[in-house]
């Protein structure tokens, strides 16, 4: 397949070093479904492992992980039933745990000094939590990007229905028809048509997107996690969007009542939800002051 770097013009210099930088890329089998990963930088050295939102796949973190990988061991995953990992017929926060636990095993991730640091946006920030909170132990310090743990949308049974997955004549179509959820202003393109490439995959004549549509009803996840935050076994780090209708000024001030005195809690200006794509230089900026504070 041509180069994202090739395949789409006008990309600043920072995104063409991200993409030409060398890194693994392996599978592996969790509980009988394939899960997908990306590694960077060499094993021995400090772990971190990132994680995604819902629908989303690890290509998200490609602009960003090499930038942190000076010094550490980076790993991206997708989550089963995203990506190009394996669907399932039922998925439960418990186990995508697991997957990142054993991701975190196959890549190296403790092989190093200290124990990994964990980085999720939004639904891979809830678990991210989940994890701190029942695996806190194995991990030096969790990162919630934008991720809302109280008052959240319906999970399981009563999830909303999707529609059918929409096939689209060519490869083109679909990623120039790509829109983030939730909705946003759509900033940085080149940024929209990478994670769009890699987010397809053939379908008889035409493509479609690879992620499971009915991950949400096959998933029973609480829409109040909050109890989370003060079950973390390791220190909790929050960024948000200024700009985020997924984290409200409400929401921040509740998880900041919740954790422990002194937790970071980070405000990235002029930036919606999806915060990578909006300012992906400084979330690099915000991840590398974070984890020199680990040191």
């Amino acid at each position: 397949m041509t180069s994202v770097e090739q395949e789409f013009s006008d990309t600043p210099d920072w995104f063409d070093w991200a993409m030409a930088q060398p890194h693994e890329r392996g599978r592996l089998s969790v509980e009988g479904a394939g899960i997908e990963w990306l590694a960077w930088g060499d094993r021995g050295r400090p772990g971190i492992l990132m994680v995604t939102g819902n629908g989303a796949h690890m290509g998200w973190w490609r602009p960003i992980a090499p930038f942190l990988a000076n010094d550490r061991r980076v790993t991206a995953m997708s989550w089963s039933g995203m990506g190009g990992s394996d669907w399932r017929d039922a998925y439960s926060p418990e186990l995508f745990v697991r997957e990142a636990q054993a991701v975190a095993e196959e890549t190296g991730l403790f092989d190093g000094p200290v124990a990994p640091v964990m980085v999720g946006h939004s639904f891979g920030g809830i678990l991210t939590a989940l994890t701190a909170a029942t695996a806190g132990h194995r991990l030096r310090a969790a990162v919630l990007i934008d991720a809302r743990l109280s008052t959240r949308s319906v999970w399981g049974a009563e999830a909303e229905p999707v529609p059918p997955r929409r096939i689209h004549a060519s490869r083109e179509q679909a990623i120039a028809r790509f829109r983030l959820q939730p909705s946003q202003p759509m900033r940085n393109r080149y940024l929209l048509d990478m994670i769009a490439a890699e987010a397809l995959e053939r379908a008889g004549e035409g493509w479609r997107w690879s992620a499971d549509p009915e991950i949400r009803h096959k998933t029973e996840l609480g829409s109040n996690l909050s109890g989370l935050i003060p079950r973390a076994g390791c220190p909790l780090m929050f960024i948000r969007g200024a700009l985020s209708t997924t984290v409200s000024d409400e929401i921040w001030a509740e998880h900041q009542a919740l954790a422990p005195s002194g937790t970071p809690f980070v405000i990235i200006p002029d930036a919606h939800h999806h915060v990578m794509i909006d300012q992906p230089i400084a979330l690099i900026a915000v991840l590398r002051a974070l984890l020199a504070t680990l040191a």
